[in-house]
C-alpha cells in the first residue's frame, strides 16, 4: 500500500473550525499514515496533478466536475459533512471510487440541542420570547412533556439521539423512517408513507431526515394542517423538507404555537426572509449540530476506518447510495 495519497481539499481558511490539517489527517489514521502521502490543499489553488493521482479524497462543498476530470485513481471520496444531497446522483464519481458521509459525527451535540428545543417548544417559550419583546404578561400554562407526543421523522443517528435525549422526560416518542424498521428508542415507528396517520398525534414534530426525493417537501400547507392547534415544529434537516411559506402562515394564525429552525433553503438566511418577523418561530443559523472542538477529528476517524478496511479488503462504512440517496 505504500505510495498512495491522500488529498485533502479546504474551502476555508485555517482559523475555521471546518480546516482540515495534516496534522489532524496523521493523527487520525495513526500508523497508516506511514503508508501515504497526505497532500492539504486550497479550493481555489489546486494541485491538479496531485489529485490526479491520489487514492483517497477529503473535502466538504467540492466540485463534483473537478473529481470527475481529475480523480480517476481515486478509491475513496469522503465528505465532511452528513448532507449529500448536493452530490447526487453521483453520476460523477469516478468509476472504481466510494462515496462516504460523516453520519453520526453530529449526534452527540445534536442529539442534546435537539432535546433542548423539543422542551422549549413544548413549554412555548417562543411565546414568551415573543411576548418579552411586546412587554405583554401572558401566563398561560403549558402542560407536562410527560404527557405529550414527540414525532421524530428522520430516525438515523441524529433523530435517534434526541430521542433518546427526550426519554427521561417521559413523552411518548413516535420515529418515522424510509423504512419503518424498529427502533428501540422509539415506542413506536412508521414508514415514511404513513406520515399523515402521525401528524394528528404530534405534539411536536422534529424534522431530522435526510434530504432526497422522497422527503424534500414532505411537510407542506396539508401537512401541517393535519397536526393539532398549538402543536410545534423543529427543523434540523433540511430547509426544502418544510415548506416555510406554510409554516409562516400557521405561525401567524396560531395554528401553531412556536416553531425551531437551523435549516433554511437559502444559507446564510436574506435580511429580506419573512421568516425573522413570523411570531413565536426560533431562527438558528445551521449550528445546531457541530461542535466547535473536535467536529473534524470527528469526521476523520470515519475516514481513518475506511482507509483501514479499504488496506484490509472490508466494505466501507458510511458508504452513500445512489439508489437511497444518503
Amino acid at each position: 500500500m505504500r505510495g498512495f495519497s491522500v488529498y485533502v481539499e479546504n474551502k476555508v481558511s485555517s482559523d475555521s473550525p471546518y480546516f482540515v490539517s495534516d496534522t489532524q489527517v496523521r493523527a487520525a489514521l495513526g500508523v497508516l499514515a506511514e503508508n501515504l502521502e497526505i497532500n492539504v490543499n486550497s479550493e481555489r489553488s489546486p494541485d491538479l496533478k496531485a489529485l490526479e493521482t491520489a487514492r483517497y479524497f477529503i473535502g466538504s462543498g467540492f466540485d463534483p466536475a473537478r473529481l470527475n476530470r481529475h480523480g480517476a485513481a481515486l478509491r475513496l471520496v469522503h465528505c465532511t459533512s452528513a448532507g449529500v444531497e448536493m452530490y447526487m446522483p453521483l453520476d460523477w464519481l469516478p468509476s472504481n471510487a466510494a462515496l462516504t458521509n460523516s453520519s453520526g459525527v453530529h449526534a452527540e451535540k445534536g442529539g442534546a440541542f435537539g432535546a433542548m428545543i423539543v422542551l422549549m417548544l413544548c413549554e412555548e417559550v417562543p411565546r414568551h420570547i415573543q411576548n418579552q419583546r411586546l412587554r405583554r404578561w401572558d401566563n398561560r400554562l403549558s402542560g407536562s412533556i410527560g404527557r405529550k407526543t414527540i414525532a421524530i421523522c428522520g430516525m438515523g443517528a441524529l433523530g435517534s439521539a434526541i430521542a433518546t435525549r427526550l426519554r427521561p422526560f417521559g413523552p411518548r416518542i413516535i420515529g418515522i423512517s424510509r423504512t419503518g424498521a424498529a427502533n428501540e428508542v422509539a415506542d413506536e415507528m412508521v414508514a415514511v408513507a404513513d406520515l399523515k396517520d402521525v401528524l394528528p398525534q404530534a405534539d411536536c414534530l422534529v424534522l431530522s431526515c435526510p434530504l432526497t426525493t422522497e422527503t424534500r417537501g414532505v411537510i407542506g400547507k396539508a401537512e401541517i394542517a393535519l397536526m393539532k392547534r398549538g402543536s410545534s415544529i423543529f427543523n434540523v434537516a433540511r430547509g426544502p423538507v418544510l415548506d416555510n411559506r406554510a409554516l409562516c402562515e400557521a405561525l401567524a394564525s396560531g395554528h401553531l404555537s412556536g416553531a425551531a429552525l437551523d435549516v433554511f433553503d437559502q444559507e446564510p438566511l436574506p435580511a429580506a426572509s419573512p421568516l425573522w418577523d413570523a411570531p413565536n418561530l426560533v431562527i438558528f443559523p445551521h449550528i445546531s449540530c457541530d461542535d466547535s472542538e473536535g467536529y473534524i477529528d470527528r469526521c476523520l476517524s470515519v475516514f481513518a476506518e475506511n482507509v483501514r478496511r479499504d488496506f484490509a479488503g472490508e466494505a466501507f462504512v458510511n458508504r452513500v447510495s445512489r439508489e437511497i440517496g444518503y
